[in-house]
């Protein structure tokens, strides 16, 4: 016999089986035993929380030859087949594949045949809100009363996409992400099944990495099965996740608390020579920023973690050097760069950005909404050069339409920076949301930077700048070109943050130091 993978072998037969979705399966229980059966169920929720294995224990539940019955015996012919996905009456459609009008126009003829060897006859429709409109809208008329002896049950990880007259005709049960503990029971049963040795904190390591997702924790049980000589341990568990531990998340996370900007991009460089997963590495410390955020507003929900006694230990030292907000803010940036790494070719980038955004604080979250610098800002000399003649007079003087184009520049950066996200430029977006427009001479855009960093990237790459001005050009439809400087803040903090090895070199050797 052929291996039969995990999630696949200890699939569900019945609602009793089902992790983690009592709300779900005990109605539905009622509803059989009642004969409460509705003609339509949306059934929505994240991945592998249980979806079509519920719709599928419906349908045993429906038709068993000792049935209806909420516990389906799974030995008659029509559970085996159900089981087996070889049952006439139990029709699974991928809308993703099957999304037009021609294919629901054909389900429609089908509907009216007679169930072949059932009782009822079930269509299963997964991820249904990939189906267009046109096809929603041909299947509206079957779905409000389709046959007595038929159920539809519609399955969707994105239920704000289906069309609201859809939504009306059906029952809609929402699946939670499964909890930890309830994965890690499952975890450890189906050890004891398979008898499999594994650490108790590997089953914890396994269950957290699963996002709530049974599916996913059996997938990487699967693997790590596969992986070990003997028992699972959590280092087995660590190098099938990527390499990326609690040790490496809390350590970064150990800098941006500190606002330690080098030691964050130096620890991610490690990251990347190590050839460990960067989006991999953002999900972990999503998850210990949360992590941070229980322990901050409640010092008691230690249990609610699901980490070992000594990593519990060091979220709570960190937590209380952390206000609540602190943690919000930055969970709001890391969970924008876990979007925006899905369309990224520049996933380094992205997170370091990320990272300097954290460790600057509060100030550096929003500056294109901060209030605009003043032209005398603008011209005020750097402590250490002064500023070019032609921007500080455009500053000074700006023409009168200029003025009003640069107002106009400034109020809608932030439809700059989504222009850029839609052509999937989200890594020059970052590195734009970091910029305050200052001065327009004519096509000339002056951007002004706080950090040298996001200068550099803008000021050093012709492309970048010439992507930028296209970006503007679609959503202003004017042309411009794009001029880079430092604000008189950052040529300060510049100045201030000189590297102590070039200072070392100019101390033991003549000379000066030079641009590059």
């Amino acid at each position: 016999m052929p291996y039969l993978a995990l999630y696949r072998k200890y699939r569900p037969r019945n609602f009793a089986q089902i992790v983690g979705q009592r709300h779900v399966t005990q109605t539905l229980a009622n509803a059989v035993k009642a004969g409460r059966i509705a003609h339509a169920y949306l059934f929505c929720g994240p991945r592998g929380t249980g979806k079509t294995s519920t719709a599928r224990a419906l349908a045993m539940a429906l038709n068993c030859e000792r049935g209806p019955t909420p516990e389906p015996c799974g030995e008659c012919e029509i559970c085996r087949r159900i089981v087996a996905g070889s049952a006439l009456d139990v029709i699974e459609i991928d809308a993703a594949s099957n999304r037009g009008i021609d294919e629901i126009r054909e389900l429609r003829e089908r509907v009216g045949l007679a169930a072949a060897d059932a009782r009822t006859k079930i269509y299963i429709i997964d991820e249904v809100h990939m189906l267009t409109g046109e096809a929603f809208n041909a299947f509206l008329k079957t779905l409000e009363e389709p046959p007595r002896h038929v159920v539809f049950v519609l399955a969707t990880t994105e239920p704000h996409r289906v069309l609201p007259t859809i939504l009306s005709r059906c029952q809609r049960f929402d699946f939670h992400r499964v909890g930890t503990k309830d994965i890690e029971a499952e975890l450890s049963e189906i050890a004891r099944k398979e008898q499999v040795s594994v650490d108790e904190k590997a089953v914890a390591m396994l269950a957290q990495a699963a996002d709530g997702s049974v599916r996913d924790a059996l997938t990487l049980f699967d693997q790590a099965i596969a992986y070990a000589e003997g028992e699972v341990t959590p280092e087995v568990v660590t190098e099938i996740l990527g390499g990326i531990d609690f040790a490496l998340v809390a350590d970064l996370a150990e800098t941006l608390i500190r606002r330690d900007v080098s030691g964050a991009l130096a620890l991610l460089d490690r990251v990347v020579a190590e050839g460990k997963d960067l989006r991999q590495l953002v999900g972990h410390l999503l998850g210990h920023y949360r992590n941070l955020l229980v322990l901050s507003v409640d010092r008691r929900g230690a249990e609610a973690l699901s980490l070992p006694e000594e990593a519990v230990g060091r979220v709570g030292e960190q937590a209380k050097r952390l206000s609540a907000d602190e943690i919000t803010r930055a969970l709001d940036l890391l969970a924008e760069t876990d979007r925006e790494l899905r369309f990224s070719s520049q996933p380094r980038l992205l997170v370091e950005l990320a990272a300097i955004r954290i460790c600057r604080g509060p100030a550096a979250a929003a500056p294109a909404a901060a209030a605009p610098l003043s032209a005398e800002e603008i011209a005020e000399p750097a402590a250490a050069e002064a500023p070019e003649p032609a921007v500080a007079e455009a500053a000074e003087a700006p023409e009168e339409g200029e003025a009003a184009g640069l107002a106009e520049i400034k109020r809608r950066w932030d439809e700059v920076l989504a222009d850029l996200r839609k052509a999937r430029q989200a890594s020059l977006s970052a590195i734009l949301r970091e910029a305050v427009p200052v001065a327009l001479e004519g096509e000339a855009l002056t951007l002004a930077f706080n950090h040298q960093f996001h200068h550099d990237h803008l000021a050093k790459d012709e492309k970048r700048r010439e992507s930028a001005a296209e970006a503007i050009t679609r959503v202003f439809g004017r042309k411009v070109t794009i001029k880079c400087q430092m604000t008189p803040e950052g040529e300060r903090a510049r100045g201030a943050a000189h590297p102590k090895r070039v200072q070392d070199a100019l101390s033991a050797f003549p000379g000066s130091e030079v641009d590059e």
